[in-house]
């Protein structure tokens, strides 16, 4: 296996490999979101369930300062991954802008062989026939 094959092969793995990260994120993203969405609905439940209790009223605005402030935080996570995904998302990009690259050499290199060996085919084909000629 020649170098070339050998670093398209290596292109291959690394691009693997920043996709599975970067399908990993979406998938922690997915998760934030969710947890998210959960905070949330337990916040709408706990202000039903305070509703006419005059003791529950009374720590409700404390309750919705530290969901708000856990709301942030995880918005904050949700922020700094989707920057991640768009980091990964152009190595990405450059990743396969060097596989393409080295692809394109390796076929470029193998179509200059073939078009050796053509024409090595085709000079011994024509010294057999002026060979076949002048034993004639």
């Amino acid at each position: 296996m020649s170098g070339l094959h050998q670093l398209e092969r290596l292109h291959k793995w690394s691009l693997d490999e920043l996709r599975r990260l970067a399908s990993e994120i979406d998938r922690m993203v997915d998760d934030l979101r969710k947890e998210i969405s959960s905070l949330d609905r337990r916040v709408l439940q706990e202000i039903e369930a305070a509703r006419g209790k005059i003791d529950l009223e009374r720590v409700l605005p404390a309750y919705r300062k530290m969901m708000r402030g856990q709301r942030s935080r995880l918005e904050r996570s949700v922020d700094e991954m989707l920057q991640e995904r768009d980091r990964v998302q152009s190595q990405i990009e450059a990743k396969f802008s060097e596989l393409k690259s080295t692809a394109q050499v390796i076929a470029n290199r193998a179509e200059r062989e073939r078009q050796s060996r053509q024409r090595k085919d085709l000079a011994i084909a024509d010294e057999i026939g002026r060979q076949q000629h002048r034993g004639r």
